[in-house]
């Protein structure tokens, strides 16, 4: 469980250019900043022909102070200057969830 409910998530989706130089160096440090946010709750990945990042925030106002923050600007630019062709970013609110798994006898 992140968080009890409801709390916020932000869905990041992209389709990468040629050129990811340096982008997982960026990606890892953007996830080690955002943890240090206030409301940050946690953050989930994938990666194949597209890549979706999803992260949780306790209110929108974080959200906020995260999607404005100083290196995190530089970043985005960096972004959409060089590592991306194409993103949408969709927020949430969660106000329920539901977990599954399965436990090996």
């Amino acid at each position: 469980m992140i968080s009890p409910q409801p709390y916020y998530a932000v869905i990041f989706i992209s389709t990468q250019s040629e050129n990811t130089i340096g982008y997982s160096e960026m990606a890892t440090q953007m996830e080690h900043l955002a943890q240090q946010q206030a409301g940050y709750l946690g953050m989930d990945h994938a990666r194949s022909a597209i890549g979706i990042t999803i992260s949780y925030w306790k209110t929108e106002a974080d959200i906020l102070n995260w999607k404005n923050n100083l290196e995190h600007l530089k970043a985005q630019h960096l972004g959409k200057k060089t590592w991306y062709n194409s993103y949408s970013i969709r927020i949430c609110k969660v106000e329920r969830e539901y977990h599954f798994k399965r436990h090996e006898d």
